[in-house]
């Protein structure tokens, strides 16, 4: 398959800006690592990680499509990406449900998910600014893009509702949060506005994991949930599965 046109079908509803910006990394990615768009994906793979282009090139999204496109080449890895979809909505909804006032920490465990589900392409959620995430006419936007999947909008829309109301004086010194939290730049921030840890989003997944109980036996990691939501709609594919 051609990587490029496959990759620019997954970015359909993007920014023109942004379009270019990744498909720029993308080819960066091809020429350096002097390969071929037609070539097998783990060719692909490892020619890049040997020669990987010069600084500024936005490759991690690129990277990201090309790890979900070696998973969907084994059958039995797809089903696994597809379990790991159609779980993961299915407890943060129950969730949801079953928690009629969730704590901050379980809003943010779930927020920390349903961003990795929502946008698999940009990245560590860690890293992302506070502005990705907006509410226009009661309608939820991460990256400028509609968010669909309703355990993932409600997720992330108490998300933000939690940062919007710390950002006031009064709500920031009733719980206790320190001023560099409140008006930190960062969508998760940590207690001191900082970037979490590196085993932020594993602890999450545990977390949940440990108060959904059974469901689920293949062992699930971020990056396995970023490969999975890679693969597509998760409406689309849990109706398939119906």
């Amino acid at each position: 398959m051609d990587l490029i046109a496959e990759f620019k079908r997954t970015l359909e509803g993007r920014k023109p800006s942004t379009l270019r910006v990744y498909l720029a990394g993308a080819k960066a990615a091809l020429e350096s690592a002097r390969v071929r768009a037609s070539d097998p994906v783990p060719t692909v793979i490892a020619a890049i990680r040997e020669s990987p282009p010069r600084d500024g090139a936005r490759l991690s999204p690129f990277l990201s499509f090309l790890a979900a496109a070696q998973s969907t080449n084994d059958p039995i890895a797809q089903g696994d990406m597809r379990a790991i979809q159609s779980w993961l909505i299915q407890v943060v909804g129950k969730q949801l449900r079953t928690q009629k006032n969730p704590s901050i920490a379980t809003r943010r465990d779930m927020a920390l998910l349903a961003a990795l589900c929502t946008a698999p392409d940009q990245g560590d959620p860690r890293r992302w600014p506070f502005c990705c995430l907006k509410i226009e006419s009661g309608v939820l936007y991460l990256w400028d893009r509609r968010v669909e999947e309703p355990a993932c909008a409600l997720s992330l829309s108490l998300w933000c509702a939690w940062r919007d109301r710390i950002a006031r004086p009064e709500q920031r010194r009733l719980y206790r949060k320190s001023t560099e939290y409140s008006q930190s730049e960062l969508l998760f921030p940590g207690p001191r506005g900082a970037m979490l840890s590196r085993a932020a989003l594993h602890n999450a997944l545990k977390r949940i994991r440990d108060r959904a109980g059974e469901g689920i036996r293949a062992k699930i990691t971020p990056q396995k949930i970023k490969c999975a939501f890679l693969l597509g709609d998760p409406t689309a594919i849990r109706s398939a599965d119906a």
